[in-house]
């Protein structure tokens, strides 16, 4: 399929993001990559390789960008341009994923390819955790860099207090310094672009590890067996670390939730025992006690909804929130909400709705075929990844967010595969999902005023 190396060139130009680091690739251009992809999707349709069906999650996802570009022509035109180019990646993984991939070789080749490129990115954050903190001081424009020593090597260090020792009127910060580049943020372990923010990053993780039970945990000869094992095993320490590192406390709640729901069905009580295992290090090691971030989340809520009332109908624009307040908004849909308004709120529900009703039917509807069970796996595996998901985005700002839009298209991927093996197999959407769609987004809005409320914000 000719989509799929379009697809691993979005991820790595906007996850990896090798552009920021080797001078080589920064010819190419991010317009030039989205062409790619566009242009092997084009080339799959043409030769037959796949053939995209219309469907509501598709026809949600385009009103969807189409009501946030809107927005953002009304509020705020001048950022047009630059917000097109922003949006692209989200639409565009989007776009591909759900439009190009419609077997199971396909989906097993998109979910390996996003799992591999957060293994990376969580590797080199561990490598930066485990580098010693040195002193850094801001040099303008290009960020906080090492400040070094008389030998030339980076100044060492374990506070900003010792690094301003020698030079009072120096504003320093210790940091941990890793790969490509990176930097810690207060101690915490994070990544590049889309992933600077440390809870994105662990965020991240719990969405693609689903993916590795599934194409590795398949009957297999002994020996191959105990690779796969191995494999998995790897992979869960790797994430469970990086989770513990970044000390997110929303990540701790994606990756328990993801794990949770993966044990608890695949193994039942044995697996909700076996989840317990793995959730301890990170509850125990992970997170941190910060109630200065509480209160600030709360203020971010108040400020979302007072934006909303300000702002009724087409709310401020999208990825506008941060010209009217100095942090984003910390919940995806009050985010939705205050920059799109009620309509793009209720579209941004309603999308991830339909993605847990494909994946929830296709499980559900294929449980009595056992030719079946390769797709009712995947389906499985994707219902875990979007619980990690949503589990994440009431405490983050992931509305426009690369990974959350992967995790829609990958929805839309198991809708197309398993349509085309049983082309009357559907989906439907009937009056009661729109009331279940609506009733969800007034208690929400409802019960997070009262909230406010209650706690005096």
């Amino acid at each position: 399929m000719f989509v799929i190396p379009g697809i691993v060139a979005l991820l790595a130009y906007v996850c990896i993001r090798p552009q920021e680091v080797w001078e080589a690739v920064r010819v190419v251009t991010f317009p030039m990559v989205l062409a790619f992809a566009a242009f092997g999707l084009v080339l799959d349709v043409s030769v037959g390789a796949t053939k995209p069906r219309p469907s509501l999650l598709l026809v949600l996802g385009a009103a969807f960008f189409m009501w946030a570009i809107l927005t953002i022509a009304v509020r705020a035109p001048d950022t047009l341009s630059e917000n097109l180019i922003i949006l692209a990646a989200p639409a565009g993984v989007f776009l591909t994923t759900s439009l190009g991939i419609s077997t199971l070789r396909g989906f097993r080749s998109v979910t390996r390819i996003f799992l591999a490129v957060t293994m990376v990115v969580a590797l080199i954050a561990i490598h930066q955790g485990l580098s010693p903190r040195v002193c850094m001081v801001d040099s303008g424009e290009a960020g906080p860099v090492p400040e070094k020593d008389a030998t030339g090597a980076p100044r060492p260090c374990s506070s900003r207090a010792e690094c301003a020792a020698s030079n009072p009127g120096q504003d320093y910060l210790c940091e941990h310094v890793g790969l490509m580049g990176t930097t810690s943020i207060t101690g915490r372990v994070r990544y590049l672009g889309i992933f600077q923010d440390p809870n994105e990053l662990a965020w991240a993780l719990s969405l693609s590890l689903p993916f590795a039970f599934v194409w590795f945990d398949r009957r297999r000869a002994i020996g191959r067996r105990t690779v796969e094992i191995a494999i998995i095993g790897l992979v869960v320490v790797v994430c469970i670390v990086c989770n513990i590192m970044t000390q997110s406390r929303s990540g701790q709640i994606a990756l328990v939730a993801t794990l949770g729901t993966y044990f608890i069905r695949r193994f039942g009580w044995r697996g909700a025992a076996a989840g317990g295992v793995l959730a301890i290090p990170i509850l125990l090691l992970g997170g941190r006690s910060d109630d200065a971030s509480t209160d600030e989340r709360l203020e971010c809520w108040a400020e979302a909804l007072g934006l909303w009332r300000e702002y009724p109908f087409l709310g401020v624009g999208a990825r506008q929130f941060a010209q009217h307040h100095y942090l984003t908004a910390h919940n995806s849909s009050l985010l939705a909400l205050a920059e799109m308004g009620p309509i793009g709120l209720l579209l941004f529900t309603a999308i991830i709705y339909l993605a847990f009703k494909i994946a929830l039917t296709a499980q559900r509807d294929l449980a009595s075929r056992p030719e079946a069970a390769p797709a009712r796996a995947a389906a499985f595996a994707t219902v875990a990844g979007l619980v990690g998901m949503v589990s994440s985005a009431l405490f983050l700002s992931l509305t426009y967010h690369m990974s959350l839009w992967i995790m829609i298209g990958l929805a839309g991927a198991i809708q197309a595969v398993v349509s085309r093996h049983d082309p009357d197999w559907r989906v439907r959407w009937r009056w009661r999902d729109t009331l279940f769609v609506v009733g969800l987004d007034v208690v929400l809005i409802a019960a997070t005023a009262l909230y406010l409320r209650f706690k005096g914000v």
